[in-house]
């Protein structure tokens, strides 16, 4: 069991309260939000690996560069603000989703012998996709684990459980990739991306199930028993965020997916444990939420970064004037951010600062979302610095930089959809096709 940390994990909790108060019209609130954000963080900052701590220190130097820059040259000191006030609505949504482990985890089979063969891993790929779309990370993490703990996991059973996850980002509404596309992209529309994302995933799934499972070693495989009862909570979300955005439409779409995600937890939680349900909820606040230190410190640092970066443009009257941004424009912001992220950056930190360069000038948002949204799917896949690669490399004894070696292929083939993916929605969107 992780240690206890009832400061830190309250902390976050504060943040979340604070910044769902701040969206629901007490905008004076984000100033709270803020310092409880930056007091975890604060005391979070140890517990990052070394390489992430370079990344956060990178940004955050970078980041007050700028806002020192720009207060220097008359720069609007508000940018200092947006820096205190960083991604507090993305933090709180991924907090909030954090909490559905609690009642999502009991829903998938914990003593049932594992399957094998190429259906039983078709089942698992699709699985680990629809429940990872809700709880995220989690979802990698129980799956892999229990393959793990009968004999190591093989690079198979590793690719399938990490494409699955993956390619959820090009769509699900509770992965830190919307949260940070739709702050990254104003405007964009959180339906539009959602079906367009999907295609693409069930595309990306389709060829990546294609790809992995016509090995002959897919028929000996052993996969995870996945039960389809289990996909019923990330349906009832994922139903829930739509309906509930098309009556509030004036909500921010991070905030119905926090609210409906602690919502979801706390009924299920006292409804299924009762009494007990109340000690759950404190261990994952002071033991669970503590770990959180990446992605807090990543997301605070990249709204360091973007303030900074927008502080110093406006200083130096910087402005990118795009005369055209279509399908090829894209697909080729696309290639440049997948091989930054081949590199080690992050797609947080690519998209954060893409987004400052290139959303005041694009006329369609929707489509340089799209461009986000695929760049962190593959960015991720692609990576070797990337969370996903780095839990599978040290919880499961993978050789390091394996995966970029392994998903090399993949990503190529999934630019290759991404293109005509980019090109259709244009040519859908066009006037001469309405």
């Amino acid at each position: 069991m992780q240690r206890a940390d009832a400061l830190t994990g309250y902390s976050l909790l504060a943040l979340v309260v604070f910044a769902l108060l701040a969206s629901l019209g007490f905008s004076s609130l984000a100033v709270v939000a803020g310092f409880f954000a930056w007091l975890a963080a604060f005391r979070l900052l140890p517990r990052l690996a070394g390489l992430q701590k370079i990344q956060v220190t990178v940004m955050l130097v970078v980041g007050s560069a700028g806002l020192l820059w720009g207060q220097w040259h008359a720069a609007d000191v508000s940018w200092w603000l947006k820096a205190w006030e960083a991604n507090q609505a993305l933090l709180s949504m991924l907090i909030s989703v954090s909490f559905l482990r609690l009642v999502a985890i009991s829903d998938l089979a914990a003593k049932e012998a594992l399957p094998q063969g190429r259906k039983a891993l078709w089942k698992t790929l699709l699985g680990v996709h629809a429940f990872g779309a809700v709880i995220n990370f989690s979802a990698m993490i129980i799956m892999g684990d229990r393959l793990h703990s009968r004999k190591p996991l093989s690079p198979l059973q590793a690719l399938v459980i990490s494409r699955g996850f993956t390619l959820a980002a090009h769509w699900s509404p509770f992965f830190a990739a919307m949260g940070v596309v739709l702050v990254s992209a104003p405007g964009a529309d959180l339906l539009t991306l959602m079906s367009v994302g999907s295609v693409v995933a069930l595309l990306g799934l389709f060829l990546a199930g294609w790809w992995l499972l016509q090995t002959p070693e897919a028929a000996t495989t052993q996969a995870y028993p996945m039960h389809w009862r289990a996909l019923t909570l990330p349906l009832t979300l994922a139903i829930s965020v739509l309906l509930a955005h098309s009556l509030w439409e004036e909500l921010p779409i991070l905030t119905l997916v926090s609210f409906l995600s602690l919502l979801f937890t706390l009924v299920l939680l006292f409804l299924r444990y009762q009494k007990r349900g109340f000690k759950r909820l404190r261990q994952h606040i002071e033991h669970t939420l503590p770990t959180m230190s990446g992605e807090t410190l990543l997301f605070l640092a990249a709204g360091v970064l973007a303030a900074g970066l927008g502080a110093f443009m406006q200083a130096v009257d910087f402005s990118l004037q795009v005369s055209y941004f279509g399908p090829w424009q894209a697909w080729f912001l696309l290639v440049v951010l997948v091989a930054l992220s081949g590199v080690g950056v992050h797609p947080v930190i690519s998209i954060a600062t893409a987004g400052g360069i290139f959303a005041p000038s694009v006329e369609d948002p929707n489509l340089l979302a799209l461009v986000f949204l695929m760049t962190w799917s593959l960015g991720v896949a692609f990576s070797p610095l990337s969370g996903t690669q780095l839990a599978m490399q040290g919880r499961y004894g993978l050789p390091a930089h394996a995966f970029t070696r392994w998903n090399f292929g993949f990503v190529l083939m999934m630019l290759v959809v991404h293109l005509l993916a980019l090109h259709t929605y244009v040519f859908l969107t066009s006037d001469r096709f309405l």
